[in-house]
């Protein structure tokens, strides 16, 4: 794994902010013995009205108080993140767990505790070693860091408050979504060339003459990130076409394939710095995996139709939600899959999955387990109804009607009366209208 890989597994670990608190506490301990001892021996105490100092034993109880009563704070709050996750486990789905691990406020929160009583303990220890009978920055600086943590705990309280309703942890998934979207959008924006494709005209001719070469993994695990830009670059330095032959979220293997490369030139490189480009891991994370992040929407919904929950509404938000990001996506998808260098050179081809099979895999199970319910059904058809009235493209149109055919035939039409069909035709004339096809007889 290359340095940089390293740097990000750590700055995403759940212990790198609580760990670089305790170092800032460990920093600031000392400072507030050095600056008491500073102000002992420069007499700068007649300075300092007398009720704002504090003789050793005082500073020594209210520092033993606040150790105790941070201590205190931590192991609520470490109970309150464990009782979190088991809803989020038992409720929604394991894959919903780094949302709120990976969120900042929580590691923050813990970092602050944690930091705050080592400050304690650490002036505990350090009191005793010095001689001073007197000190100002200490219990001073004591009271305003408990004051702190004070307005931490219940900031972290109304926290999970907020993050254990089901619509909030839904809203956060679909933000993500858009966030690859939106990043994604900016990086084809930046780096790719207007025109028609190359790759269907004559660089295709001429790189058929050459032969290419493939390039396997080193290591076992998810596809979390691939590095664009820095691709790019390279490319344009030793003079190469890379065509990925894997996408983000793939699982690749020991030697299994990653990219194949063109070298148009005679320059000499080392492969070993493109494949530190693609970052691989034991995970799938949603820094550019939007599937990842559908799938969560998905699974969500799935929980909430199941027997054991129950609970429709959530699957309906959670179906809604996904037409939104499937709408967005649905927009991007005319852009094709070539990005060039600052010359207008082509250098990387990434591999872009369809998005007929982007919308089969994000209700091909929800289509399954909901077939006999009417609601699921009716939420369906309005997520894809939203995504035909926000695109123009009569591809996407054409998929969507052919879609929403699919599921209509794999409905249980046994288990629906007269007024859920009624209904749900309603919903799908008006899909029919927004795609083009109301003069289609109806499906149900």
């Amino acid at each position: 794994m290359s340095p940089k890989n390293w740097l990000h597994k750590i700055y995403h670990s759940f212990w790198y902010q609580p760990a670089a608190y305790s170092i800032l506490a460990v920093l600031s301990a000392f400072l507030s013995v050095e600056a008491d001892m500073w102000m002992e021996r420069v007499q700068l105490y007649q300075m300092i009205p007398s009720f704002l100092m504090t003789d050793r034993d005082t500073s020594r109880l209210i520092l033993s108080a606040l150790a105790t009563s941070i201590l205190t704070m931590t192991a609520i709050t470490f109970s309150s993140i464990m009782v979190l996750l088991s809803t989020y486990l038992s409720q929604y789905s394991p894959r919903t767990l780094d949302n709120f691990l990976s969120d900042p406020v929580t590691r923050r929160v813990l970092g602050v505790f944690i930091g705050s009583f080592f400050y304690f303990l650490l002036l505990l220890v350090w009191m005793n070693i010095s001689d001073q009978a007197r000190f100002f920055f200490v219990p001073s600086l004591s009271i305003l860091m408990a004051a702190l943590c004070l307005g931490f705990f219940v900031y972290f309280i109304h926290h999970v408050g907020t993050w254990i309703q089901v619509n909030n942890l839904i809203q956060n998934i679909t933000d993500n979504c858009l966030g690859i979207l939106e990043r994604n959008e900016l990086h084809h924006s930046n780096l790719t060339s207007s025109g028609s494709s190359p790759w269907s005209n004559w660089e295709e001719d001429e790189l058929k003459l050459k032969e290419s070469k493939s390039v396997t993994s080193v290591q076992s695990g998810y596809i979390q990130n691939i590095d664009l830009e820095a691709l790019i670059q390279l490319a344009k330095r030793d003079d190469l076409l890379l065509k990925m032959d894997r996408n983000i979220g793939d699982y690749v293997d020991n030697g299994s394939p990653l990219f194949s490369y063109w070298s148009l030139g005679d320059r000499s490189f080392t492969i070993d710095t493109y494949i530190d480009t693609i970052r691989i891991g034991e995970r799938r994370t949603t820094e550019q995996d939007l599937e990842f992040g559908i799938q969560k929407l998905t699974e969500i919904a799935l929980r909430a139709i199941s027997p054991a929950v129950n609970d429709p509404y959530t699957a309906i938000i959670s179906i809604h939600k996904l037409g939104r990001v499937l709408s967005r996506l649905a927009q991007t998808f005319a852009e094709e899959p070539y990005f060039y260098d600052d010359e207008k050179n082509l250098r990387v081809i990434i591999k872009q999955d369809t998005f007929s099979y982007v919308l089969y895999k994000s209700f091909y199970q929800l289509r399954h387990y909901g077939r006999q319910d009417v609601s699921v059904l009716a939420a369906m058809v309005e997520a894809l109804s939203l995504i035909a009235e926000n695109n123009e493209s009569i591809q996407v149109k054409n998929t969507l009607w052919q879609f929403v055919k699919a599921v209509c035939e794999g409905t249980d039409r046994s288990m629906l009366i007269t007024m859920d069909v009624h209904y749900l035709n309603g919903k799908i004339d008006e899909l029919a209208r927004l795609t083009g096809h109301s003069k289609e007889k109806q499906l149900l």
